[in-house]
């Protein structure tokens, strides 16, 4: 029966080759057609597009107040012979026949002005042939013409772009002229390349459609002859012998193997569900860390070989790896057990999840974490790498626990595997190790390192990432030209104008590392952009350098937030890209130093930095008698758990401001010590009660919060004459603890 079923599935094979084939042929041919179509519309688009970019940036590049009074006797002038250079430029450096000023003589008729042509040039004053896309120049819009016209010098298709003078109007007209015979060739080079196209595909088509079904239908035989040993084979393994009728499969009317069957189906249901079990144990033994419910080492080891392959096959194209070590722990498993040490442990991951919510953290050792970003996470990692550092960096001192984390993206032309991306962010993990020990962490040696000085921050490397820029510019061939120079080291973000630059810049404010702006841009200006950057606290950070052929425009530039200023033309690549490099570094350096001095939430110094300053004010200020005053909030935990976190942040921000402010009326600096203690070191003061009392009602500006909030203060007058900093603090701070019950005064 098996035998004979097969010639009759043939024979529906050969039928359904046909009409596949048939079927191959009409798509092919239809999509060949649209496809021809489409792509005539979009290379004459494209082409005129071109032009249009070659004569519009032609056009910008020529001052209209001369061109329209420059004839050929002024020539040797300034404006007669830029205006020559820049035509001379485009004439002897772009694919195109020839270039040439046209006047418009307010008649409806148009005559050639000036032309860099070596041979043969358009005769100053005599007649241009007229085009609709002419004409539409002469009132300022640049066109293209959509047919090609014949003159003296041949067949042409042509771009004008009007040039303006400084009231608005046009005073000339810039022509750019591509020969038709170019124009056609390269319409009839793309309808011959779509017909070869649409043919090949037919024949490999219809080759692999055969070679398909032929493979199919082979492959089905074969399956068949399977089905039928298996079939064979289990009834053997019954224990019964197979009744054949035939061909070996066993009779479905024996009763001896219907009850096989059926025992041989529980026990096979039976072993499913025990073996399943088995292996879900396994699998949680194996993949799941016991003390902290993350993923294991072995997990990462198969993730690490699955991700390989996918790189092999190209199928993994972003993606960056986190390594993340725990600060401390041997001092604390030496001190005070290894039952702290695991819930040492367990507070460092629940850290690191709680950042890195949607990417897979392992433990792959004893204090050692490993996180693969992708999707969300990977395009917020920079903004996440500083929450895992400041967190640390607030719990240096605490009961917390504090991460040193390093992170390296992938890079493709680079990383050959995931193990290449580890040890850079292995590496980047040490020096952030470091960073933390030098503000006070304690390391796995249990030992503490003097803060590090402002100079040596300059040496800590930057997390190695590839950046991105923005390059805003309202000339799409300037862009592309830059674009082009720079996409071998940067990733590169593009904006036509000032309202799409906003928009990518807060939309990509945590990625982009520079912005190259142009100044005159529609919509808004590349001024209005740096001037709105400056008053948006996310943008403002953002380095700027400014592109213009406005040489004059540079001072300005620098004075509305700029950092450097390239001009147009654009000089040696090379050049440009150390400008670029130089003030991304900068920029880095700048916010690492931020970052590291100053307190995150209230923007005072870390303690640390206030001493600090203290000595300099000390040596700078001989003979002036300096002040501490120490203010406390009172019970602020209970004030955090009372109203809640939230709350709690606005108060001390509110303080942090006041004491900005106290510092710069006293000529003093301020600082945060802890969570709720603040400092003030400034020049002796002989009336502090109306000094606190503006400063409470700095504070207290909201009515509501005078009465769930109260702060004591502590004044020790004279602190210079203390020479050790810290019992200048601790005598501050005393005085304010021994007002703890009294009022906020």
């Amino acid at each position: 029966m098996r035998d004979r079923s097969r010639p009759r599935h043939a024979g529906h094979s050969s039928k359904y080759l046909v009409l596949m084939l048939v079927f191959l042929l009409i798509v092919t041919a239809s999509l060949g057609y649209l496809l021809m179509r489409q792509s005539r519309i979009s290379i004459i688009t494209l082409m005129q597009t071109r032009m249009l970019d070659i004569s519009n940036t032609a056009a910008a590049m020529i001052d209209g107040d001369v061109l329209k009074n420059v004839t050929p006797a002024d020539k040797g002038t300034d404006g007669y012979e830029t205006i020559m250079r820049t035509l001379t430029y485009f004439q002897d450096n772009i694919d195109l026949k020839y270039i040439y000023c046209i006047r418009d003589m307010g008649d409806g008729t148009f005559t050639f002005g000036l032309d860099p042509t070596v041979e043969d040039p358009g005769e100053f004053g005599s007649p241009i042939v007229y085009t609709d896309a002419l004409y539409q120049a002469s009132k300022g819009t640049a066109t293209a013409d959509d047919e090609y016209y014949e003159d003296a010098w041949g067949k042409f298709y042509s771009a004008y772009s009007p040039v303006f003078d400084s009231r608005g109007k046009v005073a000339g007209i810039i022509a750019v002229d591509f020969g038709a015979e170019w124009y056609d060739r390269q319409l009839a080079s793309l309808t011959w390349t779509t017909i070869v196209v649409a043919i090949l595909a037919l024949l490999v088509g219809g080759g692999i459609v055969t070679a398909i079904i032929t493979r199919s239908e082979r492959r089905l035989g074969l399956i068949h002859g399977k089905l039928d040993e298996l079939t064979s084979s289990l009834m053997q393994e019954m224990g019964s012998g197979p009744e054949t009728e035939g061909e070996g499969v066993p009779s479905p009317n024996s009763r001896d193997n219907t009850a096989s069957m059926e025992d041989l189906e529980r026990r096979i249901q039976s072993m499913q569900t025990e073996l399943s079990s088995q292996i879900a144990q396994v699998h949680v033994r194996a993949y799941q860390d016991g003390l902290t419910g993350v993923k294991s080492k072995h997990a990462y080891l198969e993730a690490e070989k699955e991700w390989n392959d996918k790189l092999t096959q190209g199928t993994l194209a972003e993606f960056a790896v986190v390594v993340c070590d725990v600060n401390g722990l041997k001092k604390i498993n030496d001190t005070q057990g290894h039952a702290a040490g695991d819930e040492y442990i367990r507070k460092a991951c629940a850290m690191i999840c709680g950042i890195f919510s949607h990417s897979p953290v392992y433990r792959i050792g004893g204090d050692e974490f490993v996180v693969l970003l992708t999707g969300r996470d990977y395009e917020d990692r920079h903004e996440f790498m500083r929450r895992l550092h400041r967190l640390s960096h607030e719990h240096i001192g605490t009961d917390e626990a504090v991460v040193s984390g390093g992170m390296a993206d992938y890079l493709r032309n680079q990383d050959h595997s995931i193990q290449d991306t580890f040890e850079r962010a292995d590496a980047s993990m040490y020096r952030e190790k470091k960073l933390l020990k030098s503000l006070g962490a304690v390391t796995r040696e249990g030992e503490t390192e003097r803060p590090a000085l402002e100079s040596e921050l300059y040496d800590i490397p930057a997390i190695s990432v590839r950046r991105h820029i923005l390059i805003a510019d309202d000339m799409e061939m300037n862009r592309e030209i830059l674009g082009e120079l720079l996409e071998d080291d940067y990733d590169i973000y593009y904006a036509s104008d000032g309202v799409e630059t906003m928009e990518v810049l807060r939309l990509h404010k945590d990625d982009i590392a520079l912005l190259l702006l142009d100044l005159y841009m529609p919509n808004m200006s590349g001024r209005e952009v740096m001037t709105a950057m400056q008053v948006d606290e996310e943008l403002m950070s953002i380095p700027v350098i400014v592109l213009t052929v406005d040489h004059e425009a540079e001072l300005d530039s620098l004075k509305i937030g700029a950092m450097d200023f390239i001009s147009k033309p654009y000089p040696d690549i090379e050049i440009i890209k150390a400008r670029i490099s130089k003030c991304i570094e900068l920029s880095e350096n700048r916010d690492l130093i931020r970052h590291t001095q100053r307190d995150k939430l209230t923007g005072l110094f870390h303690v640390d930095y206030f001493v600090r300053y203290m000595k300099r004010f000390d040596q700078q200020y001989r003979g002036v008698s300096f002040d501490v005053v120490a203010c406390d909030v009172n019970q602020f935990h209970q004030v955090n758990e009372t109203y809640g976190r939230q709350f709690g942040d606005l108060v001390l921000r509110s303080i942090g401001h006041s004491i900005r402010r106290i510092a710069r009326k006293t000529g003093g600096i301020g600082c945060r010590q802890g969570s709720d203690t603040f400092l003030l070191y400034c020049p002796h003061q002989d009336d502090y009660d109306q000094l606190l009392q503006k400063f409470l009602s700095d504070v207290f500006v909201e009515k509501e919060t005078g009465s769930k909030v109260s702060l004591r203060f502590g004044i020790f007058e004279n602190a210079d004459q203390e020479p050790d900093m810290e019992k200048r603090i601790d005598s501050a701070v005393r005085a304010a603890d021994s007002r703890k019950n009294d009022a906020q005064t």
